[in-house]
């Protein structure tokens, strides 16, 4: 047996099968492990024998056991191995130990903290998203234990002597966005200013002052009058609505998106009119804001008063299973990348409730799942994003603070 850290939501899930709205064999690439694929070169049933043969291909670019081989996708961008109910040939003829690490295993991800097997969900699946973002009470974590030969791909392993405070890091982080006697964007904010405070310090000085300093911005949520400064701070909706049009140009450029993607990225662009024209650059703009404050008003935030416990969730679960704050060169930019992506979920949603006049939990699921689909299973648009908020001086607490405030 091995030890495994898991979120209590992990026992509720279970893959719906055809009853899923939406497809995991579209859009992405699928790897075969080395044992999956020579147990494939054994079937015999005719009909699946030669799909296996046509569509399963040596990845000889890759000198690697679990990348040993790719399903070819077709025309439409979906694995051919899919039936037209939407469920998987080999899994139906041949059975669930067939299946190649990657299917087997999605939607769980999975990492390595020094001896512990840690596993979570990643919520590009429909049902997986419901499942970490309906709960109400939020997230808990619970110690297990499960045979050392289960199935696995290991994303990541993180080594505990080469992040010491890593434990420390993360049960701060996840506590704090916990604490929910203040909004998400203050939580964020403090989580931001505490980052910036610790990778400050020198190694030796991180050691003995970092429990202080933890408490002490855990304090901070109680401090009124820290609280009522941060709620002075004013975003930038230029510097945001700019850097959401840019976002959107550099994912347009991606021609694989799925159309339940594109349908929410049309209201978001008409629904805030962010469409491109130069001529009338100044004047869109200030719709574009007239729109986003009248929606943020009268829809999202009635809505995120009774519901901001789901981003809330979404915030901890990317934390747990990125291995945060360890998923990007330093800390402070693991935190960037984490704003990014609320920021990106936020406008999302704000410029669907501007369209629909409405925001209910069924159109933040979709949003957040299908955002999961088209940008956190693209590392090479992060990297992009990643690189070009750097390339821009975006790095700054500044400019977290234009990004997270209203």
């Amino acid at each position: 047996m091995r030890p495994i850290l898991i979120p209590e939501y992990l026992n509720d899930f279970s893959c719906i099968g055809g009853d899923c709205e939406d497809t995991c064999c579209a859009g992405w690439n699928i790897t075969v492990d080395k044992k999956t694929y020579q147990a494939y070169r054994k079937v015999h049933e005719p009909e699946l024998k030669e799909k296996l043969q046509n569509y399963v291909k040596r990845n000889r670019k890759q000198n690697d056991d679990h990348n040993y081989a790719k399903i070819i996708l077709n025309d439409n961008k979906k694995c051919n191995m899919m039936l037209d109910d939407g469920l998987c040939s080999i899994h139906k003829e041949l059975g669930e130990e067939f299946l190649c690490n990657t299917c087997a295993i999605y939607p769980r991800h999975i990492t390595q903290v020094g001896n512990v097997t840690e596993k979570s969900l990643t919520l590009s699946c429909p049902e997986a998203a419901r499942v970490v973002l309906l709960r109400k009470e939020g997230i808990d974590f619970i110690e297990a234990e499960e045979p050392k030969n289960t199935r696995g791909l290991m994303s990541r392993e993180l080594l505990l002597e080469e992040h010491p405070h890593f434990w420390d890091l993360r049960v701060f982080s996840i506590q704090l966005l916990q604490s929910r006697q203040q909004s998400i964007e203050i939580r964020l904010i403090i989580l931001g200013l505490f980052i910036q405070k610790i990778e400050q310090l020198k190694p030796n000085e991180l050691k003995h002052e970092l429990p202080s300093i933890m408490q002490d911005y855990l304090n901070r949520l109680n401090n009124d009058e820290f609280i009522e400064s941060l709620k002075d701070i004013k975003g930038n909706l230029n510097f945001q609505l700019n850097l959401a049009r840019a976002l959107i140009r550099f994912r347009l450029a991606d021609n694989s998106l799925s159309e339940k993607y594109l349908i929410i990225l049309r209201q978001l662009i008409e629904g805030l009119e962010l469409e491109e024209d130069e001529d009338k650059e100044v004047q869109d703009m200030e719709t574009t804001i007239t729109k986003y404050l009248k929606s943020y008003a009268q829809v999202y935030e009635p809505f995120m008063k009774e519901n901001e416990y789901m981003l809330e969730n979404y915030i901890v679960n990317y934390i747990f299973k990125n291995l945060f704050p360890y998923d990007y060169n330093s800390l402070f930019e693991s935190y960037m990348m984490l704003i990014i992506h609320f920021t990106l979920i936020k406008l999302h949603l704000i410029g669907m409730a501007s369209k629909n006049q409405q925001l209910t939990q069924e159109m933040f699921i979709e949003c957040v799942q299908q955002l999961a689909k088209v940008i956190e299973h693209s590392p090479s648009y992060l990297q992009g994003v990643r690189e070009g908020m750097i390339s821009l001086g975006y790095t700054t607490m500044g400019h977290m603070f234009m990004m997270i405030s209203k």
